[in-house]
């Protein structure tokens, strides 16, 4: 796995996730009108990640959002029938749109938030010649 986000974006993430932890759930927070809701279905909505990754299978990102339960939940399993119909049937449609879909299960240490989320990651379609990470979290040099 690359490093998914820059040295500075991954501070800036951490210390907002710091802040948000005290605050209640980021997820369960976003409600209509919000810059960051994309599409608001019955049971879920669609939310742009502004923490963004910046690589993600060896490519640039060029979108990034989120399909988000609104009951807050931590696993897919909680969700009722019809709440799993919309669910697969969003993530179908970005997927056609040629968003990558990719998400944690509740007992992951990498989940930063515990609220279920499903990253729906749109990539350049070009792979740079050259990327070198050091440390974590990383510092990248990229060329084209």
């Amino acid at each position: 796995m690359t490093a998914t986000r820059s040295r500075r974006e991954e501070k800036h993430y951490k210390g907002s996730l710091h802040r948000s932890r005290n605050d209640g759930c980021p997820f369960c927070a976003i409600t209509a009108g919000s810059n960051q809701l994309v599409e608001d279905g019955t049971a879920h909505k669609v939310i742009r990640n502004i923490f963004p990754y910046s690589l993600w299978d060896g490519q640039r990102v060029i979108d990034h959002l989120m399909v988000v339960p609104k009951k807050h939940t931590d696993s897919l399993s909680s969700l009722k029938s019809r709440e799993k119909t919309e669910y697969v049937d969003i993530l179908s449609k970005y997927e056609s749109r040629g968003y990558n879909v990719y998400a944690r299960a509740p007992q992951s240490t990498s989940k930063s938030v515990l609220h279920q989320h499903t990253h729906l990651i749109k990539l350049s379609g070009k792979t740079p010649r050259f990327v070198l990470l050091l440390r974590r979290p990383y510092i990248r040099i990229l060329s084209r």
